[in-house]
């Protein structure tokens, strides 16, 4: 305890720190989230003074029994938090354990399930019993299910590549798909890449040809060279190189004229913790070809260049502003 009086805040406000704290542990917020999120934390200063409080609550009950560590919220004169509250972080305190808050260190189920997996900032390479290679990217996970009639890859988590083996093992070549809750990629003699987000799948193909099935949907057939979105219904063309999409592989992020969000949402997921910026200059486009391997030196570059200011809230929560 510093012995320091720390001013009263409404419940309301802390009761805010308290769901964004909750929403941005328990999801992998996109880059609209992070925005509103920078928003309500600029806009003003009790959001501020709410958000350290309720951060600097969870480093202390790491491993605490849940009885206990309410008892003791319930006199720590910093927190001034009703029960109703304390439940809620407890909850919190819980999902993040010794990590800190919103640093994303606690393993994700996806990785407990896992046949080849990878954490935050991390990149692996694995050769298949077929024949095929497969990479991971940051904070990936993928279960294989390979038997007589098929060889299956599904990606519960992030990002693959893959290049198709010669299944030269098998009596008869089996198909080589990626599944994902959106639906199926088939590779038809390929190389490509597929990734995971919230609301779908983005595809790129740089040999042969993959099928596309949505889950609910048609079915589509990608060639070499180009880019596609997937969703539980369709199949989409999209404008993006395969190099582009998968340029991770080289340690490179390729934006052109990406947002400064995005810049930052993509960066972000090879670093621990949140890195947002102000809602003013979200929109910013960026151009440039970004290392991945030291995320800090690139966030340095990229204020430099572009002539912005890195605000450390916390080691794991960063800000970005002019």
């Amino acid at each position: 305890m510093t012995g320091i009086a720390l001013p009263s805040l409404p419940a309301e406000v802390v009761d805010q720190a308290i769901d964004w704290s909750i929403k941005l542990t328990y999801n992998r917020a996109d880059a609209s989230t992070m925005t509103a999120f920078d928003a309500w934390l600029a806009s003003h200063e009790q959001h501020r003074q709410a958000w350290e409080r309720v951060q600097s609550l969870g480093g202390r009950f790491a491993g605490m029994p849940a009885e206990l560590a309410l008892q003791t919220l319930e006199k720590l004169p910093e927190a001034r938090l009703r029960r109703r509250q304390m439940i809620k972080l407890l909850s919190l305190f819980a999902a993040v354990g010794v990590g800190g808050m919103g640093a994303r260190e606690v393993t994700p189920w996806q990785r407990l399930l896992a046949d080849h997996s990878t954490q935050v900032g991390e990149r692996g390479r694995w050769t298949l019993i077929d024949g095929s290679v497969l990479d991971l990217n940051t904070d990936s996970a993928v279960v294989l299910r390979f038997d007589e009639s098929q060889r299956e890859v599904e990606l519960l988590r992030g990002e693959l590549h893959l290049i198709s083996g010669a299944d030269a093992g098998s009596p008869g070549k089996r198909p080589l798909r990626v599944a994902t809750a959106f639906g199926l990629f088939e590779a038809l003699g390929t190389r490509f890449s597929v990734r995971l987000d919230q609301h779908g799948c983005r595809l790129g193909v740089s040999e042969g040809a993959v099928r596309l099935t949505p889950r609910d949907g048609t079915a589509r057939v990608a060639q070499a060279g180009e880019s596609w979105s997937l969703s539980a219904r369709e199949a989409t063309r999209g404008t993006a190189t395969p190099q582009e999409v998968a340029a991770w592989r080289d340690g490179l992020l390729v934006a052109r004229d990406m947002p400064l969000a995005e810049v930052l949402a993509e960066l972000g997921r090879y670093r621990h913790g949140h890195i947002g910026c102000d809602p003013q200059i979200s929109t910013r486009p960026i151009s440039g070809n970004f290392n991945l391997t030291d995320i800090d030196a690139t966030l340095d570059f990229l204020a430099q260049a572009h002539g912005l200011r890195l605000n450390y809230l916390t080691r794991y929560w960063l800000r970005v502003s002019v």
